[in-house]
């Protein structure tokens, strides 16, 4: 229960007992005192709980749809299968001190698999955006506008170069669509093969070790790998998420 956490808080147990302290040292009677910081920290578990109650979830990072049949939907399925196989070799381990270390990086691996879906969503979400600028129709267009400015009336010069602006801005967005989502794709190429290849030293060091004898350098490199894909993923997330706002 809330309520119950609350009362074993320890500055709210403080402040009790320093409430029944006062009451006592103004020579109030042992039980009155008692009663004193009883009612103290139950004044002060309610009001925490009815504080954290009214505090705003966090907010979570959002999911977007990954396309069927994408090429981001199959580095997503290469990563959850890697993902899966981590976790069914770390629970063959058993007890022992590679189990041990083996479990402290799950949740490392699914918070990398979380990452990867947002950014198989993303990269989505970016090709289907891309599909609405058709590139060589803009192309076109410019060429079009460049001739017609070279021989235009000084009148409608500035209508013609407006436009101008206007087509070169969707051939800037289509570029800043295209950088980010190759970049998305190699990052969820890099998580998946990186994943895959740390399932596959998990077993060969698995094969390679007793419960008594833990080789602690290569279980190192396996958390220093894992950390490496995980950073990656979190980077190219916040440096597609600042190139498309």
């Amino acid at each position: 229960m809330k309520f119950a956490r609350e009362l074993a808080q320890p500055w709210g147990l403080l402040l009790a007992a320093t409430s029944a302290g006062v009451a006592w040292a103004v020579q109030l009677p042992v039980a009155a005192s008692a009663g004193i910081g009883v009612a103290v920290l139950a004044a002060w578990a309610g009001v925490s709980v009815a504080t954290r109650e009214k505090e705003p979830a966090p907010r979570e990072a959002r999911v977007l749809d990954v396309a069927a049949g994408s090429a981001e939907e199959n580095w997503l399925r290469r990563a959850e299968a890697a993902a899966d196989g981590f976790v069914s070799l770390s629970d063959s381990l058993g007890h022992g001190p590679l189990a041990d270390r083996v479990a402290d990086m799950e949740p490392v691996v699914r918070e990398t698999l979380a990452t990867l879906r947002r950014l198989a969503g993303r990269a989505s979400a970016t090709g289907n955006a891309l599909s609405r600028v058709d590139l060589d129709a803009v192309a076109r267009e410019r060429r079009r506008l460049e001739r017609e400015l070279r021989s235009a009336h000084a009148d409608v010069r500035a209508d013609l170069e407006q436009a101008l602006t206007a087509v070169q801005a969707q051939a800037d967005v289509h570029a800043r669509l295209s950088g980010a989502r190759d970049k998305l794709l190699a990052q969820l190429q890099s998580g998946a093969l990186g994943l895959d290849s740390l399932v596959a030293r998990v077993a060969e060091l698995t094969a390679a070790t007793t419960d008594v004898t833990v080789d602690t350098g290569a279980v190192r490199e396996l958390s220093d790998q894992l950390e490496g894909i995980r950073q990656g993923v979190l980077e190219t997330e916040q440096a597609t998420r600042r190139s498309l706002g």
